[in-house]
């Protein structure tokens, strides 16, 4: 992944989000009335930041983070659309020629990924210490609720890249190729 540029660009936006989840002030959205109606906004727009903020765990740093991770992710779906079609170029990536029995169950997994990450009520308990540390500190902010976000960008792409080439026939032509070879 580190010897592909998209896998670098990936790893440094983790890394500046993770900077940006230890960094929010507490007091955000009362003392920066843009940051409330940033919020607000993004909030409108995707459901899970209202989920997010429910659980009751810091809720006014985690509906800014959340916001900005949302606000962030057109740029994520670039870097792994770009990474996964990157793949496509080299002749023998894994998901270009895997048959379909052998990957159906990654991709399966990875719709349900994407389905459980985007309702944060079906993982997160504000009871469970995992819950608490994950949203309720900066580290565990920074590290672990970032996949709330990071697991539908990166799954869906996938998903949705896997299912058109088995219908266009690209993946097929693969199997054969490298079969061939």
């Amino acid at each position: 992944m580190l010897r592909n540029p998209f896998g670098i660009a990936l790893v440094v936006y983790y890394l500046f989000m993770a900077i940006v989840g230890m960094l929010v002030p507490d007091d955000i959205l009362k003392s920066y009335a843009w940051a409330r109606e940033f919020s607000d906004f993004m909030a409108g727009i995707v459901p899970q930041i209202d989920q997010v903020t429910a659980l009751n765990i810091k809720p006014d740093v985690n509906r800014f983070y959340f916001s900005v991770l949302w606000a962030g992710s057109p740029v994520l779906l670039v870097i792994v659309c770009l990474m996964l079609l990157d793949g496509k170029q080299r002749r023998f990536a894994t998901m270009w020629t895997t048959p379909f029995a052998k990957m159906i169950w990654p991709m399966f997994f990875g719709l349900i990924t994407v389905v459980a990450f985007l309702k944060v009520n079906w993982l997160a308990d504000p009871q469970i210490r995992l819950s608490i540390f994950s949203f309720g500190t900066p580290l565990g902010r920074a590290l672990l609720a970032q996949v709330f976000v990071l697991g539908p960008i990166f799954f869906g792409p996938g998903v949705l890249i896997w299912i058109a080439g088995w219908i266009t026939g690209y993946i097929p032509r693969n199997i054969e190729r490298s079969r061939n070879v």
